[in-house]
């Protein structure tokens, strides 16, 4: 059996910097340089941190890598569009004119949008996503 002392997820990023300026100055998370060009470390509250890595031949993913679980969907987005923030729009979902999916995941709300390197970060508000994961 696997004795696990810790867990963080990761991905990766083709600039750092440019990943660095995104969190924290785009969406206000507490980012931490590491040492040697190792990465940074995104702190968010509750104790949670993620890494991000750089990786010269970085693809993004397919999917959401990191979902931000926040008080008011509608409130994220509208600070985030004022910031140039685009949100992603996807087949399948019915989303209103600021790409948000009302009654997502628990009846919550829930919008995406990429980082410079192009992963996608999902929002959700906390009574929705919280429930789902809780189960």
């Amino acid at each position: 059996m696997v004795t696990v002392r810790s867990v963080y997820p990761s991905f990766s990023a083709n600039d750092i910097d440019a990943a660095r300026a995104f969190y924290a100055d785009t969406l206000g998370l507490r980012v931490t340089v590491l040492p040697e060009g190792a990465g940074l470390a995104l702190n968010l509250d509750g104790g949670t941190s993620v890494f991000v890595y750089a990786k010269e031949n970085h693809t993004p993913a397919s999917f959401t890598v990191l979902h931000l679980t926040v008080e008011d969907v509608d409130v994220v987005v509208d600070e985030l569009i004022a910031k140039g923030v685009v949100f992603e729009r996807y087949e399948g979902f019915e989303q209103d004119e600021k790409g948000i999916v009302r009654g997502f995941m628990e009846g919550g709300d829930g919008a995406w949008f990429a980082d410079p390197a192009g992963n996608v970060i999902g929002l959700a508000d906390g009574g929705g996503f919280e429930a789902a994961l809780s189960r």
